[in-house]
């Protein structure tokens, strides 16, 4: 990312390119060109650029010879804050504090990194030595000026490092906070890799009117990166991760989770197989993320397993290879998570899975990136077959534990309150009366077989000569022990062995039959007793109606109303994706849960398809010439006042409608906001 334009064809001062040869900066990359002139000029500025485009030199540097510049600062012991950097996570605001400290430590140009996680009063202890540059997170700085230890009146500059992440982390509060304690004449200067109305308007908000400089925003993806797609499910994520792992040469990886729980699920599921991995998580102490990130850049662990968060605050030039476990839920971090590989002009791989339950993320990041992902061709060679069982990570502690271990610690408490101190050992939740999966014999299921199509997962072929080991290759292959349930076509008869007679190959084809009781059952039960659960599972099917419908009833029937049913909608997500990727299931077919003798539960999900049946017999159906027409009043609205509008959350369903009647709109734009089944849409300018 070079450029031939030497930095001293910028009037610097001459100590301050002797510290920049001092650390190998020699010429401007392209933002540096672009930025540091009006920097040094006092304008405004908003510079988009692509990750890895050397952005923090491109303020840096001019800050710092500002400083040089002004005689009267560099005097002024008592000085006070002169120079803000905002960063939206810890681990940016280090790295960027690191490069302050390597430009202006020659210089005796000091700065000082404020991020939350770590002692206030040791960075109290740190503002008394009155330095330059202060490089926060917003939260941390918001703090320190309401304890009146940081006076922002006389600051001559602040900079928003990654603005775009700023204000998609919520801290538009703390920063218009922080403005509102500075000079309307203090120069603002904000960079990011990604247009963001949102810090533009917020600009405007405080008297700003900035250049916009920007570079490369045709292509906002270096061209020395090599990416990917994976249509995969989810159960063949790790198989496939680990085989890559495997693959890769000299492996130095980031691979990216949307949960913080699910890092460390991944982290210790690649352990198991002796990968050098760590997860990194803002529920770690900020020492040990600190000491961590030491660890990953000395490469004594070669493999960090990281959410969004780690996509803006790690400049590692040696990693080569980027795996997007989960597609990212906004399109912008895609952009950042595999610019962590092919930096500094070298090559990088990044590959991103994509199950059916990441699906809805595709299209808005193919709209960003004005291109289709290139599609990864799999074959059964694509998985690895040695994983083990995933770890079993406790919730709270994020660490590993044994599956019976937080029931049995539940039941000796309980023993505990019934006054039986004394006898510690856990009682048998299963005494009297057996729950349902106790009245079927679960047998060992056969071993798993490879199918010879990899096109669809739901059809399996073999090729033998004996039907009987037919069946038994299906059963293992899906993983049942009822043969009633398989289906075959035969695709392909050979000769026989001895031309008249003798055995003779024949290719089958089998699938499932939608006998959803037969299917369902035996899984729910064994999902139950897993689980530990004392309860009864009750399945059906309603052909009218096409509703599948389970129930949950017994002495534990309770825990499926605690945390808003969150056990409830979670088994009924593990039934959709064990269904879906076993039968094809038509268009209109609906899974109903209940437990004990209450009606089933669909609205505190939102699920758009269930929220139409509590209202009557027949469903709802979505009025879209009503939605297009209030969208159309929205976006006349945005081009009249020039200013983003955010629509109330929709489903799915809506949603869709608004993308799509948006998506040729030349003048604005559509972006998903939240979690959840129910989103809400922000229409912004171009």
């Amino acid at each position: 990312m070079e450029t031939t334009t030497p930095f001293t064809e910028f009037e610097l001062k001459p100590a301050l390119l002797d510290s920049l040869k001092g650390i190998g900066f020699e010429n401007a990359s392209p933002v540096q060109e672009l930025t540091i002139t009006p920097v040094l000029e006092g304008k405004d500025i908003f510079a988009q650029a692509e990750t890895g485009s050397g952005k923090t030199g491109s303020f840096a540097i001019p800050i710092i010879e500002q400083i040089l510049r002004d005689e009267e600062l560099m005097n002024n012991e008592k000085r006070k804050v002169a120079y803000v950097v905002l960063s939206p996570t810890r681990e940016l605001a280090q790295q960027t504090h690191k490069v302050f400290t390597q430009i202006g430590s020659p210089l005796n140009i000091t700065s000082t990194c404020l991020i939350g996680g770590e002692s206030i009063d040791n960075q109290k202890d740190l503002l008394k030595k009155h330095p330059y540059v202060l490089i926060c997170t917003p939260g941390r700085l918001v703090d320190l000026i309401k304890q009146k230890c940081v006076d922002l009146a006389n600051t001559k500059a602040v900079v928003f490092d990654e603005a775009d992440r700023l204000f998609d982390m919520g801290f538009k509060k703390d920063i218009e906070f922080t403005l509102g304690k500075m000079s309307d004449h203090r120069q603002l200067i904000m960079v990011s890799a990604t247009s963001n109305m949102d810090v533009l308007n917020t600009a405007y908000k405080f008297r700003s009117h900035p250049v916009e400089l920007r570079l490369n925003v045709d292509s906002l993806l270096v061209d020395n990166i090599d990416h990917s797609l994976a249509m995969v499910t989810g159960e063949e994520k790790m198989p496939l991760l680990v085989k890559m792992l495997r693959d890769q040469e000299d492996t130095y990886a980031l691979v990216f989770c949307n949960t913080q729980f699910m890092t460390h699920v991944v982290a210790e599921w690649l352990n198991l197989m002796g990968f050098k991995a760590k997860p990194i998580s803002g529920r770690l102490a900020q020492n040990k993320r600190t000491r961590l990130m030491e660890e990953f850049r000395a490469k004594e662990v070669t493999i960090l397993v990281c959410t969004d968060v780690a996509a803006r605050g790690l400049d590692i030039k040696d990693v080569n290879f980027v795996v997007n476990y989960d597609l990212p839920q906004e399109a912008a971090n895609y952009v950042h998570r595999i610019g962590r590989t092919g930096r500094a002009g070298a090559n990088g791989k990044a590959v991103s899975f994509c199950a059916h339950e990441d699906c809805e993320f595709l299209d808005p990041i193919s709209e960003l990136i004005d291109a289709k992902i290139p599609r990864m061709d799999l074959t059964d060679d694509s998985f690895a077959t040695d994983i083990p069982r995933k770890p079993y990570i406790d919730y709270k502690t994020l660490k590993v534990v044994e599956r019976n271990a937080p029931r049995e610690r539940d039941d000796r408490k309980r023993d505990n309150k019934r006054g039986n101190k004394k006898d510690h050992k856990p009682k048998d939740k299963f005494e009297g009366k057996p729950p349902v999966f106790k009245e079927y014999k679960l047998i060992d299921l056969p071993p798993y077989v490879k199918s010879e199509s990899s096109d669809d997962k739901r059809i399996f072929v073999t090729t033998t000569s004996d039907l009987k080991d037919a069946w038994q290759n299906a059963m293992g292959y899906y993983r049942i022990n009822d043969k009633s349930l398989l289906q075959w076509d035969v695709l392909k008869q050979g000769p026989k062995k001895f031309f008249f007679f003798g055995s003779r190959k024949t290719t089958y084809k089998f699938t499932l039959k939608p006998i959803y009781k037969k299917l369902l059952l035996p899984f729910l039960m064994e999902l139950v007793k897993i689980s530990r659960l004392n309860v009864y599972v009750k399945v059906s099917f309603n052909k009218e109606k096409n509703d599948i419908n389970i129930n949950f009833s017994g002495n534990d029937e309770g825990l499926f109303s605690r945390n808003e049913k969150e056990l409830l909608f979670a088994y009924e997500q593990l039934v959709k994706v064990y269904i879906t990727t076993r039968v094809h299931l038509p268009g209109n077919i609906r899974i109903n849960m209940s437990y004990g003798k209450g009606a089933p539960v669909r609205s505190e999900r939102k699920d758009d398809r269930s929220r139409g049946r509590e209202r009557g017999s027949k469903r709802e159906k979505i009025d879209e010439k009503k939605i297009t027409s209030m969208v159309d009043k929205m976006v006349a609205k945005v081009l009249e006042s020039n200013k983003s509008v955010v629509l109330n959350a929709m489903n799915s369903a809506e949603r869709r409608i608004v993308h799509q009647h948006l998506h040729d709109d030349s003048k604005v734009k559509t972006t998903s906001m939240g979690d959840g089944r129910y989103k809400k849409i922000q229409i912004s300018l171009r």
